[in-house]
């Protein structure tokens, strides 16, 4: 006989206990989900926002100009453009005009005497003055051929290279002659400094710019 209530309703059957703890488990389970998805997409977007801050903060640190002439006198001496990038970074951070104490002159900072030289090695001697390293594609197509020649010369080591574009051929010579290997080797000072960052430069601008090397950290591939 069905249950009614005094004034002739019917009675609601009581849920269950059990079906009841279940409803209730799901429902906060549901909810755990949702919020677990909620905060994981919070943290992607979050990740992605610093990645791309970082990126713009490298790039705005990278910059990359004249890039057409790196390419193309970094083609003539058989170099990756990047470490031509990193160097005009190292040495005047794409200032065309910049000059050192030491009269170095241009985007790669090449002092006239040492521009004097790789004219005549170009047979552009009768036509060279100082004032031409001032000159973008001049400087750049000079300090790359300068560049090709340290690596013919240390065989495509771009420590020994970019150490000898700083300290001197002279210098690297000698280490090398003493039984000096790698970058650890290399004296704490300027020199080493520098093809700290260079180096550091030169995979940045790889990555940032330009395709990745036929040979990883190789300044030239040797025929």
């Amino acid at each position: 006989m069905r249950r009614t209530a005094v004034y002739g309703k019917p009675l609601r059957t009581p849920m269950p206990r059990l079906l009841k703890s279940g409803l209730i488990a799901l429902t906060v389970l549901l909810a755990g989900i949702l919020a677990a998805r909620a905060g994981l997409s919070a943290y992607l977007q979050a990740r992605a926002a610093l990645r791309q801050s970082a990126h713009t903060q490298t790039l705005a640190a990278h910059p990359l100009s004249y890039r057409e002439p790196i390419e193309r006198y970094a083609a003539d001496q058989n170099l990756q453009p990047a470490f031509i990038a990193a160097v005009i970074m190292a040495e005047s951070s794409y200032r065309k005009d910049a000059r050192s104490g030491a009269d170095a002159r241009g985007l790669m900072q090449i002092k006239p005497d040492t521009g004097r030289w790789i004219a005549e090695k170009l047979g552009e001697n009768d036509s060279f003055t100082p004032e031409r390293l001032y000159d973008p594609e001049t400087n750049i197509r000079y300090g790359a051929w300068y560049l090709g020649y340290l690596s013919r010369l240390f065989l495509g080591d771009p420590v020994w290279v970019t150490a000898a574009y700083h300290a001197g051929q002279t210098t690297v010579m000698n280490w090398i002659a003493a039984g000096m290997s790698g970058y650890e080797a290399i004296p704490d000072g300027p020199t080493k400094n520098y093809v700290r960052r260079v180096t550091t430069a030169y995979g940045i601008y790889e990555r940032l710019y330009f395709a990745p090397p036929t040979e990883i950290g190789a300044v030239a591939s040797q025929p």
